[in-house]
Order: structure tokens, then sequence, then C-alpha cells
């Protein structure tokens, strides 16, 4: 009988030693510390499980103990067999085993090319036109249809290299407008163009070197301005990437205005916004002028050449109530290439009353003082009326010992802003810029080379003086 126990008692340690010899050679089995065997889970490569093991591809074993034991397999340091990433095991890798569907950074520098940009790109995945990939790889924006440049600069060239070892050549860099959600419009700027491209591209590197503000939180990227507006919030996708969809909105073709009686008189008025020229109709400020309708459409030229830029206080801290009781004053310049008469600088006088204004062109700063002096003696002979104050900044042209000494002498008082401050400027500095667009978009609507600045200035004065202002309510200048 005794004999009987010792040879089952062996046959019992045989048993155990087996299984343990199996658990530290597969280390696939965990014991809880209840009474009978913990509850865990823990997968592995296909090629390390054993027979038993390669159809499941997750183990658990149960037990009876008050307790649960829920071991997990680290898999932070496991790398992928098919992808070569770390994290996951091969069987859960998304990429197919012939090659990686998955968004990769390459970098291939030449030192022949002059532009070889970083893109962040993924294959076999088609993108609709309004879809943006945000991308932290990419040097700049990219976008691969024509129609949606709404300007192209096409002596831009270079390079763009695809994870596949392709290239693409660059074709152009150009903006791109969009409709915002409040029914504005802006542009994205600096965009290349790049033919046939699936996925249009956001530089993040871009944005921030513009000033924008980017974070990630929560599986969320929010993007925000210089001011810290909030611009977006886009969540992450499914593949951790971050799409933005953007409205792409088409300008109206200046050829199609020429037919609509709105269109013609807003190009006449040097692109004069539509409210102003309903005011003006309603009004009767113009003689002849029809009535005008508000479109739909945007102005190709208006946007090219109407660029968004901080404002300035469109009042000033005190009107003046007769004519040239304060006169404000700014010179605009240099000026790139200079104009058909060999101008580099334009001079602004604006009546504080009127809001009437006056245009000067200079070659060089120091024609200011003369200039100034003829002025004075034409506008004080047509009305019959005194300058009594001017406003400027303090620009050597407006500071100098013989500019000081001449307004002492005839009784007209100095006002000079603050160093670093034009907003106290505001009335000259928004007239510049009134002007300065006028011109622009008059220039690229009819493609005229730039060297016409002096008279698409001097046009644009001429008919802001005979346009509506909020300054003055109901009349012209």
């Amino acid at each position: 009988m005794n004999e009987g126990i010792t040879e089952q008692l062996l046959k019992l340690d045989l048993k155990s030693a087996k299984k343990d010899e199996s658990f530290n050679n597969n280390n696939k089995n965990y014991r809880g510390r209840g009474r009978g065997q913990g509850r865990g889970r823990a997968n592995e490569q296909e090629r390390d499980f054993n027979n038993n093991n390669q159809e499941r591809e997750e183990n658990s074993t149960r037990g009876r103990g008050r307790g649960r034991s829920n071991s997990r397999y680290e898999k932070s340091q496991v790398k992928c067999y098919n992808c070569n990433k770390f994290g996951h095991f091969a069987k859960e890798c998304r990429a197919p085993k012939s090659k990686v569907n998955e968004k990769v950074n390459y970098v291939e520098e030449e030192r022949k090319e002059d532009d070889i940009l970083l893109l962040a790109y993924k294959n076999n995945e088609k993108c609709e036109d309004g879809t943006w990939y945000l991308d932290t790889g990419a040097s700049n924006h990219m976008c691969g249809k024509r129609s949606m440049f709404v300007e192209l600069d096409e002596t831009v060239g270079g390079n763009v290299s695809f994870g596949d070892d392709s290239k693409i050549e660059v074709k152009g860099k150009g903006n791109i407008l969009i409709r915002l959600k409040n029914g504005n419009h802006q542009f994205i700027s600096n965009v290349y163009f790049v033919p046939n491209m699936r996925s249009n591209i956001l530089s993040l590197g871009q944005l921030l070197e513009k000033g924008y503000d980017i974070h990630l939180k929560n599986n969320y990227l929010f993007l925000k301005d210089n001011i810290g507006t909030l611009i977006a919030k886009v969540p992450m996708s499914r593949n951790r990437m971050f799409l933005l969809n953007i409205q792409n909105d088409v300008a109206k073709c200046l050829k199609a205005c020429y037919k609509d009686v709105s269109w013609l008189w807003h190009l006449r008025f040097g692109h004069l916004n539509f409210g102003g020229l309903e005011l003006l109709s309603k009004k009767e400020m113009v003689r002849g002028l029809p009535c005008i309708k508000h479109p739909d459409q945007v102005c190709e030229a208006c946007l090219l050449g109407k660029h968004f830029r901080k404002s300035f206080p469109r009042e000033s801290s005190s009107r003046a109530q007769k004519p040239l009781e304060l006169i404000h004053t700014d010179v605009c310049g240099p000026i790139k290439p200079c104009s058909l008469g060999k101008s580099n600088y334009f001079l602004l006088f604006i009546d504080d009353f009127s809001r009437k204004t006056w245009v000067y062109f200079l070659k060089q700063k120091s024609e200011v003082f003369g200039i100034f002096k003829k002025f004075k003696a034409a506008v004080e002979k047509e009305s019959g009326l005194k300058i009594k104050a001017m406003r400027s900044d303090r620009g050597g042209e407006f500071t100098s010992k013989e500019f000081q000494e001449f307004c002492e002498a005839n009784g007209i008082r100095r006002s000079l802003t603050v160093p670093g401050s034009p907003q106290q400027n505001g009335v000259a500095e928004r007239k510049n810029r009134t002007i300065l667009d006028m011109a622009r978009s008059m220039l690229k609507s009819k493609k005229l080379p730039k060297e016409f600045w002096a008279e698409a200035v001097s046009c644009a004065v001429y008919l802001t003086n005979r346009s509506p202002t909020r300054s003055v309510w109901g009349m012209t200048p």
C-alpha cells in the first residue's frame, strides 16, 4: 500500500515539473494569488506561438479564487515584424504586408536642387478639395489643383519628395481663396502648386512662422491666431492625423463683370465696396448712377489687392469743426519699383473736417517741406481759410528745424505721435491703406505693370474724394 502511494506522489511531481518547464520556456501562462488559476491576456507574434496558440489572438485562463488577476503583456517594447514600428504586433498591423500604408516623413537633400520639401503623405487615399492635412513635417503649404489658386507665380520651382522615393516638380507658388464660417474671405498664402498631388497640405511650421499658436490636448489640435483667437479645433483621426475641412471659394471673373451694371460701377469707382455704391445710389450723390445690387460673388482683384491687416482707429479723439482746422499727413514709401516719373514716395494731406485728400509724389523724403509750403499756399488761397494744426508722425521730414520754425511763424500747431504708435496718426495711416488697396486692385484687374503705381494712386485719391465715407455721413469729401 505504501508503495502505491509513493508511486502516485512521484507521478504528481513529474507533472508539476513539466508544467513549470512549460511556463519558463513559453512565458504564456500566468497564475493568480488565489487558490485557483488567474485570468490573464497576452499576445505574441504568430511566429513565436506554438501550435496550440496560433489560432487564438488572446490566451485566457480561468481561476476560482476570490480575486482575479488581469495581467496584460507590455506592448511598448514590442516591434512589429511588418512595419518595424513599436507598440503592436504584426497581426494587429494595419499596414499591408507588401508595403506600408502609414504616413511617413521623408527627407531627401540634394545640393543641386533649390527647394526639396518635406512631406507627410498617405498613399492610396483620395482627398476632397476642401480637406487639408495639418502636417508638422511639411515645410510649406502644398496643393495639387491649379483651379484652387486665384494667384500663381509660375516662376517658383523646386521638387517634392514622397515616401515611395518619387518626386514631383513644383510648378509655382500662390494664394488660395477660402470662405470662413462667418462668410468672410481669407487667403491661404504662399502655397506651392504641386500638380497631381492627391492631398492638400497645411504646414504647421509655416503657420508658426506667421505667429499662429498650435496646441495639442486630449486628441485635439487647437489653432489660434497671434491675438489668441481660436481659429480651428481639429480632432485627431483614427490614423492619428489631423484633417481640416476648408471651404474653397471661387472669385468673380472680371471678364464677366462688364455686362453687369453693378460690377461695372464697382470697377469705375476703383473697386469701391458695394455698400458704398448702394449709398451713392440711394442718396443720389452721383448723377446717372443706376440702382446698385450687392452681388453674391466676390471680386478677384479686390481680394488680391486688399490685404487683411490690423485696423487703425476710424475716428480721431476730437473732430475739427471747420475745414483746415486740422490736417493729417503721412509719407508712404519707398515703393519699388519707382514710378514712370521716377518717384519712390507719395505724400498725403487729409482734411479732418471733410476728409478730402491731396496727394503729391516725391523722389526723396527731403522734398516734404517744400511740398508742404506749396500745399499750404494752394488750399488757403482756394478756401480763404488758414491751416491751424497738423498731425504727423515723428519722421525726420516732419521734425526738421526749418519745418518747425515755419510752423511757428505761421501759427500752425504741431501734433506729433508717440514713437512706435502709428495708431495715433490713424486717419492718415488708414487713408494710406485705402489708397494702396484701391491702387493694387486696379493694377491687378487690368494686369498693368507695377511701374504704373503712381497713376493708380492718383486715380484712387480722385475716386475716394467722390466716394462716401463714414466720417462724413451722407456726403462725399
